[in-house]
């Protein structure tokens, strides 16, 4: 199949199991469709199942491993409850580990697929929450206003925001401008504010959904500066509730399930972990089903991970599966010190999920 044809063919597919709006799939296939990043499975010349494997970074302490994105993962109705899908996870694990990429990341499309995504070694660790207001309340917009500025000059603000967050996925420059046309394709506005020394101090990225003002990210400097911004929300989208999507400590909401994460090289991810915890020491056993290069004894010392063949005498600190691996590596602090082992709370904003 040449690349062309391709890309109609998994094009064709994502609308047909996802219905989207058309100028969306346009952004979505002109900007960042890779042919690279895209895997398939045919059968006499149609395309059956398919996925795209979207390149990210996570900020994790002072490294920034690399994290593939699951994105329009898709099977032909006719073709599904065949494997079709775990193959082609299988496949796309394949492809991650020789491109040393350690981890990778999705947002199921219904809430019976984290089930589905479970088997398959992925856990649900990533969460967000979600602060109500209603449409009577009040912000305060003084000593702000908003402004109109360059898209490099918000993309360096955007970017040095997330990077300040303890583990967050973070985007490059061309998914950033891909997410601001989405939301200008939802009904939504970039919100840019300034101080009065003429300083961006918030970023707020606002749609209107089912009644409501969505704000998807706020970023801000602090929180005079992010109340400001939802002023300025609430006077671009008057009358109506506003809901903030935050990080899970950033907020006082409802805490929600958004997205999984699976472990594709575990030896990679100890490693960065040691790296960046050089006291830590521990002896952990990991048991993946799928991919048997992960099974084995991880010794963690002195800022280094070394990977032993499993023995079952072995005393060990942690024996684990893969996706409980998961789990705790990217908890919350609570579980980090029942187990006294290092945990922190991913999160990602703006998938175009």
């Amino acid at each position: 199949m040449e690349i062309s044809e391709k890309k109609t063919r998994i094009r064709e597919l994502w609308q047909l199991c996802f219905h989207d709006d058309e100028r969306f799939v346009d952004l979505l296939f002109g900007r960042l469709y890779r042919d690279e990043n895209a895997l398939c499975l045919e059968e006499r010349g149609v395309v059956t199942s398919a996925l795209q494997m979207l390149p990210y970074r996570l900020v994790y302490g002072t490294s920034m491993p690399g994290v593939s994105y699951i994105s329009g993962a898709a099977t032909r109705p006719e073709y599904r409850n065949r494997g079709l899908m775990s193959r082609l996870l299988r496949d796309a694990f394949e492809t991650m580990h020789s491109r040393a990429i350690p981890l990778s990341a999705l947002i199921p499309a219904e809430p019976w697929l984290y089930d589905y995504y479970a088997v398959q070694g992925y856990a649900p660790v990533f969460y967000r929450s979600e602060m109500d207001f209603t449409a009577v309340h009040r912000f305060d917009g003084a000593g702000y206003r908003r402004v109109t500025l360059p898209l490099d000059k918000l993309y360096r603000f955007f970017d040095t925001c997330l990077r300040r967050r303890s583990c967050c996925m973070v985007h490059e420059r061309n998914d950033f401008e891909v997410i601001c046309s989405d939301i200008r394709l939802d009904g939504g506005e970039v919100v840019a504010l300034a101080d009065e020394a003429e300083e961006l101090s918030a970023l707020a990225f606002a749609v209107p959904h089912d009644g409501r003002t969505v704000v998807k990210e706020l970023l801000a400097v602090d929180d005079t500066a992010r109340e400001a911004a939802l002023h300025e929300v609430s006077r671009v989208f008057p009358d109506a509730p506003v809901v903030v999507l935050t990080p899970p400590g950033e907020g006082r909401g409802t805490l929600q399930r958004m997205g999984m994460m699976r472990i594709v090289d575990v030896s990679a991810m100890l490693s960065i972990v040691a790296q960046n915890y050089p006291a830590l020491r521990a002896v952990v056993r990991v048991t993946d089903p799928i991919l048997p290069a992960n099974n084995g004894l991880y010794r963690l010392v002195d800022g280094v991970c070394r990977q032993d063949s499993a023995d079952c005498g072995t005393m060990c600190d942690l024996d684990v599966g893969v996706a409980e691996l998961a789990v705790i590596l990217f908890g919350d602090s609570r579980q980090s010190s029942l187990i006294d082992f290092p945990s922190v709370r991913p999160y990602m904003s703006l998938m175009l999920d």
